[in-house]
């Protein structure tokens, strides 16, 4: 048992290294990817739809527990 221990964990020392090397790698990809996110998040009509859809869910709640309080 303790030698699959010791297995498992090089496994998984080994792959969090080849991904932290990769990561470092693309690097400027990784910023990219944070600013157009952030762009997305930021934007009035995400801001909107976001507004909307929290709204709807609040109404289909509130019905859910109507309907829970019936029965």
């Amino acid at each position: 048992m303790r030698k699959n221990t010791v297995i498992v964990a090089i496994l998984v020392v080994a792959a969090y290294l080849v991904g932290t090397a990769t990561g470092k790698a693309r690097g400027r990809d990784y910023e990219d990817v944070r600013h157009q996110l952030e762009r997305i998040w930021k934007s009035p009509d995400a801001k909107k739809s976001r507004r909307k859809l929290a709204k709807k869910a609040g109404k289909k709640i509130e019905k859910a527990r109507k309907g829970l309080s019936r029965k």
